[in-house]
């Protein structure tokens, strides 16, 4: 059998079915707040808690001052949630939130069972700014050992099992490009798959290319148990808004070449903020759209690129659960799978993305 470890336990790969490979179900990113009221003045505070009246403004960027939209800690609002995933027709969703942002372990396990829903757990480390104290100060081989512990013995004192390794880099500064490269030397031990968040607004695809490097020649870990996430928020000339505006067949422009360069070189990466509901208008910059997300990867697949293609939503604030007017943990079952048929994508292709993808890269 190959299996795959949930939070559960292991399972045959066979049964993981329709995955969703990038998400967050518990998670803490108010690490985010200091650093971000420091760089924003005039914050309204009173416009920082989830409800209806302040979502416009959560959405224009201020969520990231406040700890009520980052902070997802709800068991039962999380099961009700990953209900609708399930009632969509999916089965299995990883959870990417690392040491230093992830949730209480035990609750996890706790929303699996109440949804029905396969969840596999990241061992890792999330951004600079948000490692455990302990972590900061070790060499590479501590971080590895520290990683696989959580693989083989459990996460945080419990003996549930991470079956999945997530490494988070911002800018590679100097300590994630050390937690890259004890995640690749987990990945080669461990056989398990390695998932590096890359810079949402911050990196472009010549970074990508380094961290590929970086695991791949550097570290020796196999191409095919690497994913590069958010490529996805990578595929436009231009994420200014000025330049949208003044200059839009430039800004809108694909930048498909470079999506091609991280493909061939054998690794997979993620088209996984699908549904996303937050911005960054503040910064005067925005994202694409599901529309553009869409145009981008109907090439790639019509070029032949669906087996190293994942699908995800990477929902991590509050204001997009489905209780707030999101789209959830649905917006790839519900719209992106249709759409992708309409346009004639065939079911192998869908296949490889959703079921045959995941079940390869977690699977050990």
């Amino acid at each position: 059998m190959s299996k795959v470890m949930t939070v559960l336990g292991e399972i045959d790969s066979k049964d993981l079915g329709y995955t969703s490979m990038h998400d967050h179900i518990l998670v803490d990113l108010s690490y985010w707040k200091d650093e971000f009221k420091a760089l924003v003045p005039n914050i309204n505070e009173d416009k920082l808690k989830v409800q209806g009246q302040n979502i416009s403004y959560l959405r224009k960027g201020y969520f990231s001052a406040s700890s009520d939209s980052v902070c997802l800690n709800d068991v039962d609002l999380a099961s009700e949630e990953i209900s609708h995933f399930k009632n969509a027709g999916g089965s299995a969703i990883v959870e990417v939130s690392p040491g230093g942002i992830r949730g209480n372990i035990e609750d996890l396990k706790k929303v699996s069972e109440n949804a029905g829903v396969h969840i596999i757990a990241s061992a890792g480390l999330y951004c600079e700014g948000s490692w455990p104290k302990k972590c900061v100060d070790m060499s590479i081989s501590e971080l590895q050992a520290h990683i696989e512990k959580e693989i083989y013995e459990g996460i945080d004192g419990t003996h549930i099992k991470a079956g999945h390794i997530k490494i988070a880099c911002n800018n590679l500064t100097e300590l994630e490009e050390k937690a890259l490269r004890a995640g690749a030397q987990a990945s080669k031990k461990s056989g398990l798959v390695l998932q590096v968040h890359t810079g949402l607004l911050s990196m472009d695809i010549q970074d990508t290319l380094r961290m590929v490097d970086i695991a791949v020649k550097e570290e020796g870990m196999d191409p095919q148990k690497l994913i590069m996430c958010h490529i996805d928020l990578k595929i436009l000339k231009s994420l200014a808004i000025k330049e949208f505006i003044l200059d839009h067949d430039t800004a809108t422009q694909l930048l498909l070449e470079p999506v091609r360069q991280i493909l061939n070189k054998g690794v997979n990466i993620g088209f996984d903020t699908f549904g996303s509901n937050w911005g960054t208008e503040i910064a005067g910059q925005r994202l694409p759209t599901d529309y553009e997300r869409i145009r981008a990867l109907f090439p790639l697949i019509k070029e032949g690129y669906s087996k190293q293609i994942v699908l995800g939503n990477d929902l991590f604030v509050k204001f997009s659960y489905r209780k707030y007017g999101g789209e959830g943990y649905t917006r790839v079952l519900d719209f992106v799978l249709p759409m992708l048929k309409e346009l004639g994508v065939s079911e192998e292709d869908i296949q490889n993305m959703m079921v045959n993808n995941p079940a390869r890269l977690l699977e050990y």
